[in-house]
């Protein structure tokens, strides 16, 4: 699971940072104190690459424009950008997203985990790690200002696709 301000971070330091190995360090250092598990820190580290960092699929030109543009705007502000980047670098986060979104445009109020697990099951096959993963990346989404969780329900708040159109 990761937290919008742990990508602020990351992207700050990858666009100051023209080592993979010093970014590793400080994505590290910052996160010890949040992350106990040394499994889950190195992970997450992963993770944040993925994101906003070496690993990106994103251009780095384009990441030094994100951070150029985000660097402007209030930490309240962020929360398009930062999704934006979290949807564009982690296809399994945007496939769970994708998910949602399909399941609220047919009308579904409310999107339960065991209707996500059954979409992103049949587009990744039947793995044991699915229903961990779509967890985390439903606690992402929330973290990132997406999604809401009510009940045993979540609900799409936030759609850059909606926004766009």
């Amino acid at each position: 699971m990761l937290y919008p301000e742990w990508v602020d971070f990351t992207l700050q330091r990858f666009v100051m940072s023209s080592d993979e190995q010093c970014l590793n360090a400080s994505i590290r250092e910052y996160l010890i104190p949040c992350i106990r598990s040394e499994t889950s820190l190195r992970k997450t580290v992963r993770q944040l690459q993925q994101v906003a960092g070496f690993h990106s699929p994103i251009p780095k030109e384009n990441l030094f424009g994100i951070y150029d543009y985000m660097s402007t705007l209030t930490p309240d502000d962020r929360t398009d950008p930062r999704l934006e980047l979290l949807l564009n670098s982690t296809r399994f986060v945007s496939d769970v997203m994708d998910s949602i979104r399909n399941l609220t445009l047919v009308g579904v109020k409310g999107v339960s985990a065991d209707q996500l697990y059954e979409r992103i099951t049949a587009k990744y096959g039947d793995r044991g790690t699915i229903p961990r993963r779509v967890r985390y990346a439903l606690a992402t989404l929330r973290n990132f200002g997406a999604l809401e969780h009510e009940g045993n329900k979540w609900y799409l708040v936030r759609d850059l696709f909606q926004q766009m159109c």
